[in-house]
């Protein structure tokens, strides 16, 4: 029997090669969209799936209420947290703390790294987290001062082989440390990533009331808890917690402690600031985008399939009824009907296999990941699944278009009539959900993109482009007048400075004071350490006042330039010239206010711009060097900068990157997002089309007896088009009024993520209905225009 119900359905296949084509290729794509949408997610959810305790381990998070800032959540802690809650809260089975500073010159000989992720971390740390250890005692490792695991790749880095980097050593800090672990490299799946282990006991030797520290927030602390621990309960304990640690009695005004689940740290932390330890940070919201994405895409598809299947079944039914006539039963029947809808459902499974294996690998270079479909078919359940939900798609789709042909009366048919063919109201409800999605996908790209494209182009307050970042040591420091001097020599180099920290970034927040009629007000606004040129190299403009000048020797750590938000804050009548100054600055010697500058956004668009005070203290050194090159010579610009920093500074490498590029990475997840949205927008057009296109076939075919009439009493070619056009055209404006509504709700929630955002203008929706319409159109002018044109003759001999 079953060899039979396939004989049948490969002689139809044959019969009727472009409606299979039409069916088989528009569910292969939305059947491809899916696995590719799903290999997506599963990577993004995969984060920290590897360790073993995952569901117990918690990251401790603040909120954080200073006056003159905004309000924030942030990563961050204090190095006392972690041990006395620990001592104090026996829900806390242990805890482990990571510290990642900047790179760091690590050094073997002759042989010197730059090193991107050297943390400093408690010797509980490997307790806690799962990360591979190919060589060493993962009870000791980090026990002692001066101890440090490494990973398998940086080992590489310095020696031969990882047998000769154990027990060896490596310099950090002018300090030899010895190797007591080797790592396996940190899998792209873990929000923690490292180069190198420091022992937490070198930093509590050298300053041995670090675990009692409090009031300063740069480090990361994890909990492991006990199993089924209530967080809300143990959360409600904290701010008796600080209260008894912290000798502030507006403490629990200022800070509130909150626990966040290590599987909700990389998808659930876009609200948080001060993140700096969360690879690949995205936004979790993203995925539920993609999920109803690749929902919508297939949905598009089996409503291909059902529309397809129905509209053919007018030409079986001579078939149904010679079968029922020699004894086919009903159920045979649908049988039948469902083995045919189940295999083309099958041959669209092979067949998006093959187009991911071949399109993935692009996809990865446009999103930046590395899927892989082998990640799919290593595990068996995936590929059983994957069976079982095409089984059942081609079941489904096919049960409404089964029991339809099989409802056809054999009297009727035997005697030269059909079913009767007035309007479907179901297929045509069909067209309209599908071209409802694929206009909702259109006008969401729009939208999508205008949203990337403001956040790309809008004027953040200071100039980003062009601008070359290079790492400073100490050497550089003591030398930045020399090298300053000697880079602007270069006729590639526009303009240098430095600062503490990068923009893009949020800046470290400290007590800032400033002296008001009514007394000393204190704040905690963002602080950055500049050089002198700062605000000129960068372009931010000086709204009242005046910028840093070398001219003024009280300019040298006395004289803070301040953002209009800070002066906004202060409420000030005159802001320039009040007396202010760091919150450790004695009342009787505070510096003074010398300008205010046009608010910039020194964060990304996601979070609005917070209060800024800028200081030039060139004691406290500088992070960073930038350097304003020019852009029609990037090339010989960096290898000038190169070659004179090698001239100038001897201890520590050359090691550049640019500020675009780290605006980019602040953007990335919405720029994937915007990609995979445009991506799936034109595949829900071309599934749409595809299955107009076949609709339209069928339709001029049935009437093709009717065109032939009216074209023999003189309708015209216009005429006979419209006619076939419009109610597609009726329907795809049905569409339209039903999908704006849900769209505009859905895009909304989405702007209100961003601090900064885009009006949606009512007209984007008619531009995306109109291109839905032209494409429509134009998907069915191949048959309108030929039925139009056909010779009437032809016609009424048809049939």
């Amino acid at each position: 029997m079953i060899k039979n119900y396939f004989s049948i359905a490969w002689r139809n296949i044959r019969q009727s090669p472009l409606y299979a084509f039409i069916n088989i290729f528009s569910l292969a794509i939305g059947l491809a969209c899916c696995m590719a949408i799903y290999l997506f997610i599963a990577d993004e959810r995969s984060f920290d799936a590897f360790h073993s305790k995952s569901q117990n381990i918690y990251r401790l998070d603040e909120v954080q209420n200073f006056t003159g800032t905004n309000l924030q959540k942030v990563a961050l802690s204090m190095p006392g947290m972690g041990p006395n809650i620990k001592a104090e809260f026996p829900e806390v089975e242990t805890y482990t703390r990571f510290w990642n500073g900047s790179k760091q010159l690590v050094e073997k000989n002759e042989d010197r790294f730059l090193i991107d992720n050297v943390a400093t971390v408690d010797s509980t740390f490997l307790d806690v987290f799962d990360f591979a250890l190919l060589q060493g005692d993962r009870n000791t490792l980090l026990d002692e001062p001066y101890c440090i695991a490494i990973t398998e790749e940086t080992a590489l880095k310095f020696f031969k082989d990882t047998n000769e980097a154990m027990n060896n050593t490596l310099r950090l800090e002018g300090q030899d440390h010895k190797i007591t672990g080797i790592l396996k490299n940190v899998p792209e799946t873990s929000h923690l990533q490292f180069d190198i282990l420091r022992s937490m006991a070198s930093r509590i030797r050298e300053r041995p009331d670090f675990n009692d520290r409090w009031g300063s927030n740069f480090l990361n602390t994890y909990f492991v808890l006990q199993p089924n621990v209530n967080i809300k309960a143990l959360e409600e304990k904290f701010p008796a917690f600080l209260r008894r640690h912290m000798d502030d009695p507006e403490i629990n005004k200022r800070y509130v402690l909150f626990l966040q689940r290590l599987d909700e740290v990389h998808l659930a932390s876009t609200d948080i600031e001060h993140d700096y330890n969360n690879y690949r940070k995205f936004n979790g919201k993203y995925l539920d985008v993609f999920t109803v994405v690749g929902i919508f895409i297939l949905l598009i598809a089996a409503v291909n399939f059902m529309n397809l299947t129905t509209a053919r079944a007018s030409h079986r039914w001579k078939e149904i009824g010679v079968r029922k006539s020699v004894g086919a039963k009903k159920l045979q029947l649908f049988i039948q009907f469902i083995f045919e809808s189940t295999l083309l459902a099958l041959f669209a499974l092979v067949l998006a296999v093959v187009l991911d294996l071949l399109f993935v690998p692009l996809l990865n270079g446009l999103i930046g990941r590395q899927l892989s479909m082998m990640g799919l078919f290593s595990a068996p359940a995936n590929i059983g699944l994957m069976l079982l939900i095409t089984a059942g798609l081609g079941f489904l789709t096919g049960i409404y278009p089964s029991l339809y042909m099989t409802s056809f009366n054999m009297a009727r048919v035997l005697k030269g009539g059909g079913k009767g063919e007035g309007r479907s109201i179901f297929r045509s409800s069909l067209v309209v959900v599908q071209f409802g999605l694929a206009l909702a996908m259109i006008v969401s790209t729009f939208i999508v993109v205008q949203q990337l494209s403001y956040m790309k182009n809008k004027d953040i307050g200071f100039d980003k482009d062009q601008m070359l970042l290079v790492d400073m040591n100490q050497e550089a420091n003591q030398k930045f007048e020399t090298l300053k001097n000697e880079l602007l020599k270069s006729r590639h180099v526009l303009g240098v400075t430095a600062s503490g920290q990068r923009l893009g970034n949020n800046f470290h927040q400290w007590g800032f004071k400033v002296k008001a009629d009514t007394g000393v007000m204190n704040i905690t606004p963002s602080n950055v350490n500049v050089d002198y040129d700062y605000l000129k190299v960068y372009g931010i403009k000086v709204k009242e006042g005046r910028g840093f000048s070398k001219d003024n020797v009280t300019d040298n750590g006395f004289a803070f330039v301040i953002n209009e938000s800070l002066a906004k804050e202060l409420g000030m009548k005159e802001t320039v010239g009040t007396r202010a100054g760091h919150a450790w600055y004695h009342n009787d010697s505070l510096g003074t206010i010398i300008g205010v500058t046009e608010d910039f956004n020194f964060n990304s668009l996601h979070h609005k711009i917070n209060t800024l005070s800028m200081v030039v203290h060139p004691d406290w050194g500088y992070d960073e060097l930038s350097v304003k090159i020019d852009g029609a010579n990037v090339q010989e610009a960096v290898a000038d900068v190169k070659k004179i920093w090698e001239q100038q500074v001897t201890s520590f490498p050359f090691n550049h990157s640019f500020l675009d590029e780290h605006f980019e990475v602040l953007y990335r997840s919405d720029q994937q997002m915007s990609s995979v949205v445009t991506i799936m927008a034109a595949l829900a057009i071309l599934i749409s089309c595809m299955g107009l296109f076949g609709l339209a076939a069928i339709t001029t075919e049935r009437k093709t007896k009717e065109i032939g009439i009216r074209k023999v009493l003189g309708a015209s070619e216009t005429q006979i088009t419209v006619l076939l056009s419009k109610n597609f055209t009726m329907l795809i404006v049905v569409s339209f009024v039903l999908a704006s509504p849900l769209t505009y709700l859905l895009l909304t929630q989405w702007l209100e993520s961003f601090a900064y955002r885009v009006e949606i203008n009512p007209l984007l929706f008619l531009l995306g209905g109109v291109v839905a319409l032209i494409i429509a159109l134009v998907t069915i002018s191949y048959h309108t225009l030929r039925s139009a044109r056909a010779n009437p003759v032809k016609a009424l001999r048809y049939e």
